[in-house]
């Protein structure tokens, strides 16, 4: 593939990326889970786990392109990757990782980072993959039962983003 993107990967820094995906096939970026990018839960504070969670993208080396991971200051699991093609075209692949037992706090921050994305210049598609452990949203309708939902449905309004995936991709949703 050109480009492989892993959710809840559970690296840590020990952890060398060509120990997941051949580096000399792909350029691999990838945000491990940190009290930083993943701060106890106040309301919860025992269920914080210091292992899971963590994100990564791979770029095919093989691309016509020039891949540079974006430099962000998000407290989440997110990483994004701008690809320049060779016609000089920008397009930003990010992916993001949320625990459902994290705040509005959180959620402001991810939404805060995707608003940064979007005002990129000359970027010509931005696509973000995740899994935000937002199953209570009805993105047909735009519909969320909790503030938390709606705060993340009027942030990918705001920046323009469309859902592509309607409904659950698993069992607990």
């Amino acid at each position: 593939p050109d480009v492989i993107i892993l959710n809840e990967t559970w690296l840590k820094p020990s952890i060398i990326d060509n120990e997941i995906i051949p580096s000399n096939m792909y350029n691999t970026f990838r945000c491990d889970r940190s009290v930083e990018t993943h701060p106890p839960d106040p309301n919860h504070p025992k269920k914080f786990r210091q292992n899971g969670g963590g994100v990564l993208i791979s770029v095919n080396s093989s691309l016509c392109a020039t891949t540079n991971k974006i430099r962000l200051k998000c407290k989440a699991e997110f990483v994004a990757v701008e690809i320049v093609l060779s016609d000089n075209s920008k397009i930003i692949i990010a992916t993001c990782y949320r625990v459902g037992t994290l705040g509005i706090e959180n959620a402001n921050e991810i939404t805060r980072t995707i608003h940064t994305l979007t005002r990129k210049k000359s970027v010509r598609k931005l696509i973000i993959v995740g899994d935000l452990n937002l199953k209570d949203i009805d993105w047909e309708n735009g519909n969320a039962r909790s503030n938390l939902e709606s705060a993340f449905l009027n942030g990918f309004a705001e920046c323009g983003l469309l859902q592509c995936t309607k409904h659950a991709t698993n069992i607990k949703g």
